[in-house]
């Protein structure tokens, strides 16, 4: 029986648009994809998100290692809620009428200590969580089992007891194998839509 529904935060509460604010840092596609392909590359993100160092030191670390990238790294680190454009919605909305009908909502996101800055930016659809675990506190990443497992003993929660909602497969995937059940987001009206269909809304 479902009685926690777990959230992940970007591009399910919040909207992102990374090579939009690249582009506009840097004046062109093409100058923005390269960063994208050379420095803030989804392995290097991971990095920050994981926090096996300080935000501000991984900064450091490259503006050390791509020079030449060494301002749009500044920016990037200046003007990071800038990425986020966003709630998604109708997300608030729909999380409220779950916690009307007893669900616990909490949050589980692989994100670095600057997810407190767009928390603020967007305060609606995070203020509907009870709480959160984020990837920077224990160390560790979605889709590593580890740290569903780590979600569980934090909350007190059971696995088969938690439905997770992530806006990508293998995310869900992770959850599966932790013995969660799982829901890919796309919009709200498909959660909504699935959440009716499964007898939870």
């Amino acid at each position: 029986m479902i009685k926690n529904i777990v959230f992940d935060f970007g591009g399910v509460l919040v909207q992102y648009d990374f090579l939009t604010f690249f582009v506009r840092q840097l004046g062109s596609d093409e100058q923005a994809r390269q960063f994208m392909a050379h420095v803030l590359t989804e392995e290097n993100n991971g990095r920050l998100d994981k926090a096996d160092k300080t935000f501000s030191e991984y900064m450091e670390e490259w503006k050390r290692q791509w020079p030449e990238a060494a301002q749009t790294i500044d920016l990037f680190n200046r003007r990071y809620t800038d990425i986020f454009t966003a709630e998604v919605p109708g997300i608030t909305e729909l999380m409220r009428q779950l916690k009307a009908k007893g669900y616990r909502l909490l949050g589980l996101s692989n994100w670095s200590t600057k997810v407190f800055d767009v928390m603020r930016k967007f305060p609606k659809p995070f203020a509907e969580l009870e709480g959160s675990l984020i990837s920077y506190q224990v160390h560790l990443l979605k889709p590593d089992e580890a740290i569903y497992d780590a979600f569980c003993e934090r909350f007190g929660v059971k696995a088969d007891e938690c439905l997770f909602i992530d806006d990508k497969a293998e995310n869900i995937e992770g959850a599966k194998r932790a013995g969660w059940h799982g829901v890919v987001f796309t919009t709200t009206e498909q959660l909504r839509r699935d959440l009716q269909l499964s007898g939870i809304l």
